[in-house]
């Protein structure tokens, strides 16, 4: 199918024409199946229950409003059809991403890098659906213009997205998880000593929220912990590719709800250890969605005491360009600065024409 320059797709699956499905002279019409959220790289057995749970939480909360995926014929004529396969038994598979249309399926990949990209930058712990529907509908008006191409969002799709609220979540505590264990130097042993060691420590770094500082021990150096570093970099900014530097607009500087979040996470795997004995403990919006509250209230505190210094502001400002560089992105500036010819360099050339006009002079016959 050939389109203008302003294609209009209608992204849906909540009706097939009738048309395809017909039984005995009578047409009728099929109810669009289950989706499947896109499948992110496999967790480890040991991290997949994080992200399990806290997707059944939301899953009962994302639920499209009633009647919001009705169509008029005019949605029906520009529908962009999905390509719905059938297994061996001639049942229907759940979809996912890859059963959509190309152009679809771009849009909707590119809609939810960009929504959760909205949702650690903005609203971690959404209180209401209504929250998450709207960044749904920023995300993929955003991706439409990114791709220069208008498709249709309807709750089929929305419901894909908010999908990923509790998923990137989870996806967070996995990877700090094994970062925080090694940082602190917590250890695995059915020993009594070493027990009662990791419940000292979980303890201690719990007390007055110790883990948030550089020396842990002194407290000083707050918010300078580079396990917050460490975390920013493997969670947004792994590679040139990553969502950081993608869709850099979102973390440059980085945002203290980033920050806030990330800590959460931290005292989540912290508090795994606090029987002395590793335990899994879900990194759920019931649970953890009033710690995020009390680190980002802090947060906020310490910007305002220390508001003619601007240490948060710089702590933020270092944040984004040390991931940056994690990732292998040079700065502009820095860039810039190691290219720029000094002005020294032009006073030696000045003088070195001035010699070869001299030794010319000289040369020539009088």
């Amino acid at each position: 199918m050939k389109l203008s320059n302003t294609k209009v797709l209608a992204f849906s699956a909540g009706k097939i024409p009738p048309a395809l499905c017909t039984t005995s002279g009578s047409t009728h019409k099929l109810k669009a199946p289950a989706i499947n959220t896109p499948q992110d790289d496999p967790p480890t057995s040991d991290d997949t229950s994080d992200e399990s749970s806290d997707d059944s939480e939301s899953t009962n909360q994302s639920q499209p409003e009633a009647g919001a995926g009705q169509m008029d014929e005019e949605d029906e004529d520009a529908m962009v059809m999905v390509k719905i396969q059938k297994n061996s038994n001639g049942s229907r598979h759940r979809m996912k991403a890859g059963d959509f249309e190309a152009d679809s399926k771009d849009i909707l990949v590119t809609a939810t890098s960009i929504f959760c990209c909205l949702i650690v930058t903005r609203v971690p712990f959404p209180d209401t659906i209504a929250v998450e529907t709207m960044l749904g509908k920023e995300a993929w008006h955003e991706a439409c213009q990114m791709k220069g191409i208008d498709v249709k969002l309807t709750p089929l799709a929305v419901k894909m997205l908010l999908k990923r609220t509790s998923h990137v979540r989870g996806e967070l505590k996995t990877k700090m998880r094994s970062l925080t264990r090694s940082f602190f130097g917590f250890r695995s042993s059915d020993l009594r000593e070493v027990i009662r060691d990791n419940r000292d420590l979980a303890e201690s770094l719990k007390d007055g929220s110790s883990f948030v500082f550089k020396d842990w021990t002194a407290k000083t150096g707050i918010y300078k912990t580079e396990l917050l570093q460490d975390g920013i970099n493997v969670m947004w900014f792994a590679n040139r590719s990553d969502e950081g530097i993608v869709h850099n607009k979102y973390f440059n500087p980085m945002p203290i709800k980033v920050i806030a979040l990330t800590l959460t996470a931290i005292e989540c795997c912290i508090d795994e250890w606090l029987q002395g004995i590793k335990e899994d403990i879900k990194f759920t919006a019931a649970t953890y969605g009033s710690v995020y509250q009390t680190h980002l209230s802090s947060l906020q505190r310490f910007d305002e005491r220390t508001a003619p210094y601007k240490l948060l502001e710089r702590i933020c400002d270092n944040l984004h360009d040390v991931a940056r560089f994690h990732a292998g992105v040079e700065t502009l500036t820095k860039v810039s600065d190691g290219s720029r010819i000094s002005d020294e360099a032009f006073e030696d050339a000045i003088r070195e024409h001035q010699l070869q006009e001299e030794d010319g002079n000289e040369d020539r016959p009088s």
